[in-house]
């Protein structure tokens, strides 16, 4: 299990004070139940559009808006990659990425992107 993050709270907080059940909101997602409990636990990394996904879908207010977008920025600032079954040649890619990324323009991010999804 991960550690609890600022994301997960503050989903969870909006969750509750909708009162939807976490099957319910996963459901409205497209998620499964244990995807969304595992993205409030920690567990799992928040996908790409999660959040537009939920202020839309939740006509979320600016202040509920902000809190997750906030949360998921700061949620975001570290990311843990499981390497356990990588090979030394995809571990020393990822690493190499890791360093790298901070240096690129919004422009090599969005090509990169795109070659990635493919």
């Amino acid at each position: 299990m991960g550690v609890i993050t600022e994301y997960g709270k503050v989903l969870r907080h909006i969750r509750l004070d909708l009162s939807e059940l976490l099957g319910t909101m996963a459901d409205k997602l497209g998620l499964s139940a244990a995807y969304l409990s595992s993205i409030e636990t920690g567990a799992r990394s928040i996908p790409v559009d999660l959040t537009s996904k939920i202020i839309n879908i939740y006509n979320l207010s600016e202040e509920d808006s902000e809190k997750l977008l906030k949360a998921e920025a700061d949620t975001n600032q570290a990311l843990t990659i499981n390497l356990e079954h990588a090979s030394s040649e995809q571990i020393e890619a990822t690493v190499l990425f890791a360093r790298q990324i901070k240096n690129m323009n919004v422009q090599e991010l969005k090509k990169l992107y795109a070659s990635l999804k493919k």
